[in-house]
């Protein structure tokens, strides 16, 4: 008879710890999750601080030879924004752009580039021409960069692999 009771009194005390382990459960996963999420959030503005403002290296390198440059601005002249010194400056420039012919949409995005080239040399004069000639010096990179992420929105492709300048800067 003592064994029989002995065997209920653990058998309730197991289900009283596995009711107690169950409400456990219930009562702390929301806060971990809640928990969780907040690290995430503090994780994700801590990397957005680390991040450089520095153009991006290529993930992938493209051979020279999948590459296919297109002119599109020969002796296109920009007046910059007044700077510092109060003068009025000029760049003079050339412009083509290199596309990815083994890109999916190369097809479709090539002849585009011919048909639009008034629009991408008003997307290169504006992002340029508010500029000043000491800005520009200083982030040439930068504003290629920039000038390329708007021409791939504008053609929605990633075939634009690289936009080239041969600049001349001028008062």
């Amino acid at each position: 008879m003592k064994k029989n009771i002995l065997t209920v009194i653990i058998l309730a005390v197991t289900l009283v710890n596995l009711t107690l382990c169950g409400v456990m459960l219930f009562v702390y996963l929301p806060n971990a999750q809640k928990m969780n999420d907040m690290i995430t959030k503090i994780c994700q503005v801590i990397y957005l601080e680390l991040e450089s403002p520095l153009p991006v290296e290529k993930d992938e390198e493209i051979p020279v030879t999948d590459l296919e440059p297109i002119s599109v601005a020969d002796n296109m002249t920009i007046q910059l924004a007044k700077g510092e010194d109060g003068k009025v400056h000029y760049l003079s420039l050339t412009a083509s752009i290199v596309l990815n012919n083994k890109a999916k949409d190369y097809k479709t995005v090539q002849p585009l580039i011919e048909a639009q080239n008034a629009r991408i040399k008003e997307i290169i004069q504006s992002s340029i021409g508010d500029l000043t000639y000491e800005t520009y010096k200083e982030s040439k990179d930068l504003v290629k960069e920039e000038i390329l992420k708007l021409l791939q929105e504008e053609f929605d492709t990633e075939c634009i692999y690289r936009l080239d300048f041969a600049v001349y800067m001028g008062n």
